[in-house]
């Protein structure tokens, strides 16, 4: 295996474990993993149709509409008619759900801000010259939310 290819491979394993570990990291009654990921588009984009958060997520319309249903449930979202098309309805954020979106954004935050204070100050400093580097990999028109 070249330098280049390990230095991939660890940066995959490194970046699916880091992923996994914010996922992990909720309190009760927050959304689950499904639910936090159309909290975020909706966050993040304003309304949209449940076919545009299907589209968004790449993921089967009936899978979007169990999760809608739950977050309804949790009164997280609302349902409004689309004013253009009455055929369609649009899911927007309610405050509640925004309440819970930021409960889950800010343990996330406490926990990376932890581990991040583990580390020296140089560490920090090569860390975040490295994150400058990896920046670069990301289209600037690519439409993932970026908060979460």
């Amino acid at each position: 295996m070249s330098e280049t290819e390990t230095i991939a491979l660890k940066l995959r394993t490194t970046l699916r474990f880091l992923l996994r570990r914010a996922e992990d990291i909720r309190g009760p009654g927050s959304p689950a993993r499904s639910e936090q990921s159309v909290l975020v588009w909706l966050d993040e984009r304003g309304p949209m149709s449940p076919k545009a958060l299907a589209d968004a997520q790449k993921v089967r319309p009936q899978t979007v509409a169990q999760t809608l249903d739950s977050l309804a449930r949790h009164k997280w979202t609302r349902r409004s008619p689309h004013p253009n098309d009455r055929r369609q309805i649009l899911i927007s954020l309610s405050p509640s759900g925004k309440k819970a979106l930021e409960k889950g954004r800010n343990l996330r935050q406490t926990w990376l801000v932890g581990e991040l204070k583990k580390l020296t100050s140089q560490e920090r400093k090569t860390l975040s010259a490295a994150l400058e580097l990896l920046d670069r990999f990301i289209p600037h028109d690519f439409p993932t939310p970026s908060k979460s």
